[in-house]
């Protein structure tokens, strides 16, 4: 499924205004703030059903959940700086600002990786706080 980014628009409150269709659904509006005070971060708040699809398809494409997230911040880095933006619309993964894009054979081993999590063939390397650990 294909994401494209129709509409960014900043409002005089300093939230931005996205216009994101999903495949062949209508496209809906979501409401984004990015933060460029620091350069060493990039801070930034999305529509958390936003957040979740752009997550979820990621995942299920690259095998890798942030692909779409970066590239999101990215395009509201260059808009918050008044830099060049995307021609709209713009198909999410395709832009200049698609820096985490990962090659075949990266999306193989992810892929790979995820369904041997699936099969607990390989162990999670995410840290659990002790309290929260599944005891066997």
């Amino acid at each position: 499924m294909k994401v494209f980014l129709h509409k960014l628009a900043k409002r005089e409150d300093g939230l931005v205004d996205l216009t994101v269709s999903f495949g062949s659904d209508p496209p809906k509006n979501y409401r984004a703030s990015y933060d460029g005070s620091d350069d060493k971060y990039k801070i930034g708040s999305i529509d958390e059903e936003l957040f979740m699809a752009l997550s979820d398809l990621a995942h299920k494409h690259f095998g890798h959940c942030v692909v779409y997230q970066m590239e999101l911040m990215e395009i509201l880095r260059a808009l918050n700086d008044g830099d060049e933006l995307p021609e709209l619309p713009a198909e999410f993964g395709t832009t200049e600002f698609c820096t985490l894009r990962p090659s075949r054979l990266r999306i193989a081993w992810n892929k790979l990786k995820t369904m041997l999590y699936k099969l607990k063939v390989l162990p999670s390397r995410t840290w659990v706080h002790p309290d929260y650990r599944k005891t066997a």
